[in-house]
């Protein structure tokens, strides 16, 4: 049974950002739990932001989450001591008006993978792109790349 939960917005060294915790056993045999993260890229923070897309406001980050170090659940992922798999399954760049429109675009997508609709793996990668198909994506499959005819960023 899939489940997820959100952290609530926090501000860290002047950057605003959100987690949320997704368990979702059906998704991997081997690991079963996603943390996704969820960061303001127009705030002031310690370090400036490396922007790939003009004008990005936010970025989103989506990682396996080490079976050795798993979540808790309902418990605020910032309050916890758990391991990312690397490299992130998903990332992107994309542009909001302002935190919440961000927010609640990124909670339907929790939503749709706790729904079992939307598979965190990245064997689905074509599905990922096209659903942020406005953003630029931070973490791309390399060696399909090597064969691909299409352009990349």
């Amino acid at each position: 049974m899939s489940y997820a939960w959100i952290t609530e917005p926090l501000e860290a060294k002047g950057v605003w950002g959100v987690s949320w915790g997704i368990d979702a056993p059906w998704a991997h045999p081997v690991w079963s739990q996603y943390a996704m993260h969820l960061y303001d890229l127009t705030s002031e923070g310690s370090n400036p932001p490396v922007i790939y897309l003009p004008e990005a406001t936010h970025e989103v980050l989506l990682c396996a989450v080490n079976p050795d170090t798993p979540i808790v659940r309902d418990v605020p992922l910032n309050e916890q001591k758990f391991g990312h798999l690397e490299p992130a399954n998903y990332g992107y760049q994309f542009r909001a008006v302002d935190n919440q429109t961000a927010l609640d675009r990124l909670q339907v997508v929790v939503d749709t993978i706790a729904a079992q609709k939307l598979n965190p793996d990245t064997d689905y990668r074509a599905v990922w792109d096209a659903l942020f198909s406005d953003a630029y994506p931070l973490v791309q499959n390399t060696f399909a790349n090597l064969f691909s005819t299409k352009e990349t960023h």
